[in-house]
């Protein structure tokens, strides 16, 4: 039977998994970060927020995406939308 196609990759995973160990942890300068566990605190597991799918325009939704990206204010698509409908259920005035 041939090797399969990520046999290299798998090696190289197992050689790097029996690498010894810094032997002076405490002396490491970089911080130590917590393990990842499948989920990640963020919307997804905040219960004000919920998943909904919308239409949008590709074009729409790359040029903000893009622009938002560009601003480097950390807001991502969801954000924008919730502010905007914020604003606009607040000048709705109902």
């Amino acid at each position: 039977m041939s090797e399969s196609k990520f046999s290299g990759t798998l090696n190289r995973l197992k050689k790097t998994a029996k690498a010894p160990s810094d032997p002076n942890p405490s002396n490491s300068t970089s911080p130590i970060k917590p393990p990842l566990t499948g989920h990640h605190r963020g919307k997804r597991s905040d219960p004000d927020w919920t998943n909904i799918t919308i239409l949008m325009r590709r074009t729409i939704k790359r040029d903000a995406r893009r622009r938002l990206e560009d601003d480097g204010e950390g807001v991502d698509l969801s954000e924008l939308i919730d502010r905007l409908l914020t604003d606009w259920l607040g000048r709705s005035g109902r």
